[in-house]
């Protein structure tokens, strides 16, 4: 028998903001339906893990622990009541009360998470096993120590973990075909996009997007372009945030769509080896020529410059740019093999396929309970 999994997701303020705000009379629906609407959004990963786990075998609920309204929603239907009107407090007495009710065999969380180590701990001792997934920078006040095993997409991000004595393994991150039937393939809009935001962790991105600008015309869809200068090009060319099914639309109508990777600081050491995030699997998933960094570990994913094209500086991308605008014959191609490449080999029922197997391997050497 397969396990029990509760997932804790985190979602992006920006989008639970935009989608209630749009929705009216989404925040006075039941919590069933409310968790329904948001996960048909495709937002991020949407419920491609739920739905994964489910086809693996798994029975599977999943929580988002920052969707305020929802949460809310959930413990008015069950009767909880709070100790404090701390929001970080109540937050966690939900999900406590959320677990105790699903009794999951598997807590799988995914970092970056407000819920803390001390809430962890206390939640280790009613379930199997407490797994963890995170890709983005280690924050400084996190141990990570309730966690029997952490995932990451990032290759120093396991080191890291191992080196600190948590079980640790590499885990791909891939693209929901779902997709492919929720959006209409239309005429591209677009010649060139960049879809992506502006935050810390991408300190090189503005810089290297505003030199392209010089010589090219980008749209630019996201998140976070009022940290750039008042007179930065970006602004000029920046067409607002998209998310889930608004976001593929735009790389599904561009000629060609442009990856940077994020600087992912691991306690203080910055590896620029290696390729690592949705936009590679998102762009080729849905048919869009992705011009992205050359790097490492890409050939484990796609062919250089069959399945995707690759730059490793400013001025080769710019040239490229040009290149296959004035190719279209050759950027379809490549375009092609991507996505058939991701639909072959990068798609979440495989992972969870994957997942699902290497979560019930770590419950049988939990010790708390669980037996294969």
């Amino acid at each position: 028998m397969q396990p029990h999994v509760l997932l804790i997701n985190t979602y992006y303020p920006q989008f639970l903001e935009s989608l209630y705000t749009q929705c009216a009379g989404l925040a006075d629906k039941l919590f069933d339906d409310q968790h329904q609407y948001i996960s048909e959004q495709a937002f991020g990963a949407g419920d491609a893990y739920a739905r994964g786990l489910r086809s693996a075998g798994c029975r599977v609920q999943e929580i988002i622990c920052n969707a305020d309204v929802m949460q809310l929603q959930w413990a008015t239907e069950h009767n909880v009541s709070f100790t404090s009107s701390n929001i970080h407090d109540i937050r966690r007495q939900i999900v406590a009360a959320q677990i105790s009710h699903a009794q999951p065999d598997v807590l799988f969380v995914f970092e970056w998470c407000p819920l803390g180590d001390a809430f962890l701990s206390e939640m280790r001792q009613e379930v199997g096993l407490v797994a963890g997934q995170i890709a983005s920078p280690i924050p400084a006040n996190r141990t990570f120590k309730s966690y029997d095993v952490m995932f990451s997409s990032w290759p120093p991000i396991v080191d890291f973990f191992r080196q600190e004595g948590i079980q640790s393994e590499f885990a791909m991150l891939a693209f929901d075909e779902r997709v492919l039937h929720g959006i209409t393939k239309q005429a591209p809009a677009y010649d060139v996009t960049f879809v992506g935001g502006f935050a810390p962790s991408h300190p090189d991105r503005m810089g290297w997007l505003e030199g392209l600008l010089q010589e090219v015309d980008v749209d630019i869809f996201g998140y976070g372009a009022d940290v750039t200068a008042e007179n930065s090009s970006i602004r000029s060319h920046h067409h607002g945030e998209v998310w889930g099914w608004g976001m593929y639309e735009v790389l599904q109508r561009s000629r060609i769509t442009l990856n940077r990777h994020a600087r992912n600081d691991v306690r203080g050491h910055v590896s620029h080896e290696f390729a690592n995030n949705m936009r590679l699997f998102e762009a080729t998933g849905v048919g869009t020529c992705l011009l992205t960094e050359m790097r490492s570990n890409l050939t484990t994913m796609f062919e250089p410059d069959v399945e995707v094209v690759t730059y490793t500086s400013q001025q080769e991308c710019l040239e490229k740019i040009r290149y296959y605008l004035d190719h279209p014959v050759q950027r379809a191609g490549i375009a092609l093999a991507g996505q058939v490449r991701t639909l072959r080999e990068h798609t979440y029922t495989l992972r969870m396929a994957e997942l699902t197997e290497r979560l019930t391997h770590h419950l049988s050497l939990s010790g708390r309970g669980y037996a294969v």
